[in-house]
Order: C-alpha cells, then sequence, then structure tokens
C-alpha cells in the first residue's frame, strides 16, 4: 500500500530546502562562487546548479525513464549530472552566472510545485519530490562544511552568550 503525502507538506518542505539554500549561499559571490580546488568540496556556484538540475531530472524530466525529456536548461545534463562530471573538472566548466543558475532553480521549483498540484495523487512524483528535498538538504550540510573549509562565515552565527546556532527558520 502506498501512503501519500498530503502535497501541501511537500511543497513547503520544498520550499523550506530551497529558502535554506539560498540562505547558506546569498553572501557568495565572486571568487567565493567557486572557490579553490579541492578534494572535499564543491564549487558552490556548480553546487547550486547541480540541486536545481537534480530536482528537475527527478520530479519533471522522468530520469528514471530510458528516455528522460530534455533539460529546461540547454547543456544542463553535461554541466551537473555528479555521475558523469567528474570532480576535478567543476572549476573549469563553462557554468551559468549566478543570476540564470538561481532563476533556473526558481523555474524547476514553481514547476514542480505546479506539477503537485495538478497530479496531487501521484505516488512516483511524490517519492521523487522527497528524494529531492533529502538530496537538497544533503547539500545545505555539504555547503555547511564548504563554508567552514574555506573559512567563510556561518550566515547562522550563535546569538551572544549561546554556543549553538539557531534553527533554520523560513
Amino acid at each position: 500500500m502506498t501512503v501519500l503525502m498530503e502535497p501541501a507538506l511537500l511543497e513547503r518542505e520544498l520550499r523550506e530546502s530551497r529558502a535554506r539554500t539560498v540562505q547558506l549561499t546569498a553572501d557568495l559571490v565572486g571568487e567565493r562562487l567557486l572557490g579553490p580546488q579541492l578534494a572535499i568540496v564543491n564549487p558552490p556556484l556548480w553546487e547550486i546548479g547541480h540541486v536545481a538540475w537534480f530536482q528537475e531530472w527527478w520530479c519533471l524530466r522522468d530520469g528514471a525513464s530510458a528516455a528522460p525529456a530534455d533539460s529546461m536548461l540547454s547543456g544542463a545534463d553535461r554541466l551537473y549530472d555528479s555521475a558523469r562530471v567528474a570532480h576535478d573538472t567543476r572549476w573549469t566548466l563553462p557554468l551559468p552566472a549566478i543570476e540564470s543558475t538561481r532563476a533556473y532553480g526558481e523555474e524547476v521549483l514553481d514547476r514542480v510545485m505546479r506539477r503537485l498540484q495538478s497530479t496531487p495523487d501521484d505516488a512516483g512524483l511524490q517519492y521523487f519530490v522527497q528524494l529531492a528535498v533529502f538530496h537538497e538538504d544533503m547539500h545545505a550540510e555539504a555547503f555547511h562544511y564548504t563554508r567552514q573549509t574555506l573559512g567563510y562565515p556561518d550566515p547562522f552565527p550563535a546569538p551572544p552568550g549561546s554556543s549553538t546556532s539557531p534553527r533554520f527558520v523560513a
């Protein structure tokens, strides 16, 4: 028996994950969008695009099929498919500018929301939406350790007198 979730809950989770990604990367500009090439991190600009691509691949393009639909972003598969794009090459790819990358992510999110609203009982879609949420949350953790590794300030600093960072609030 398949248990469906409330589409509104999935939509909220998608929005919260994206808001967290945006908050974690909002101050990454200029050289910080790529950072130094290290084996333990990804360039943030690549990672922001990868998160959007993953969501599009599984939730809109039917990545599980033998012939998925084309991406809405020309060349996205050659840029963001982490199974095919070697880690060391991610710093030298012809990545879109941050504004275009964020716009792509927002368009993907908007289309996923519309698809959830138009097919609320699609168990397959719900599965892949949850996968995309978990994936984006995993990359939020990666953005934290990338920031720490590169010495960038914590976007969620601990309040004065506290030893822990505040919980993210969307």
